[in-house]
């Protein structure tokens, strides 16, 4: 059973405890009391946590996508980004005679720009305003080297979200929408400016 509130253990290793009670706590200290020894290693170990959670800062990228996750509003794009280049459109090769009249409608795009490689894929199924898009990010650098946690947005060209996503373990994402003109979408990773993709009329 601990001898002081964890209130006063607080106060004690920021050094903020009232002088008497810091005469109470040391001399438990110096008494060898096993309960508060214990009790005292681990709120240090707290301080010491604390203490240097000034250090770790999010990437602008990152914070400014995370705050457009919780609105549907117009909301500023990062001004620190890189445009994508457009490497493959299936749209320039023709699928087989046999497979051009399907029930879904699907173009595969793939784009580079800050050393990463994004294959996505835009699909509409007949009657459906709705376009579901699923893709993968890639280090081009080294391939085999997935983007995972990455912060997706689309945007359309008022600025405004029109869905947002974040990339599993494996660099895979997927999120859906209804398309818009002039749609835009941005990818925001740790290390790297945010890559931008313009994606131009999807309807």
């Amino acid at each position: 059973m601990s001898h002081f509130s964890e209130q006063t253990w607080a106060d004690f290793v920021r050094g903020v405890e009232v002088y008497e009670t810091k005469v109470k706590v040391e001399a438990h200290l110096l008494a060898a009391c096993p309960e508060c020894e214990s009790d005292h290693e681990i709120w240090e170990r707290v301080a010491r946590l604390a203490s240097r959670e000034h250090n770790y800062a999010v990437p602008d990228n990152l914070l400014q996508t995370v705050k457009a996750r919780f609105t549907g509003n117009k909301v500023a794009e990062s001004e620190s980004w890189s445009p994508a280049t457009l490497v493959f459109d299936s749209a320039s090769a023709p699928p087989p005679a046999g497979m051009r009249s399907g029930i879904a409608s699907i173009r595969q795009f793939v784009y580079e720009g800050e050393g990463l490689t994004v294959d996505v894929r835009f699909e509409r199924r007949a009657n459906s305003s709705v376009v579901s898009a699923s893709g993968q990010i890639l280090d081009k650098e080294a391939p085999l080297r997935w983007l995972g946690r990455a912060a997706i947005v689309l945007w359309n060209d008022k600025g405004q979200v029109l869905s947002t996503t974040e990339s599993g373990e494996c660099g895979e994402f997927q999120f859906e929408f209804v398309p818009k003109d002039q749609v835009r979408m941005s990818i925001a990773t740790a290390d790297r400016r945010t890559l931008r993709i313009s994606l131009g009329s999807l309807e």
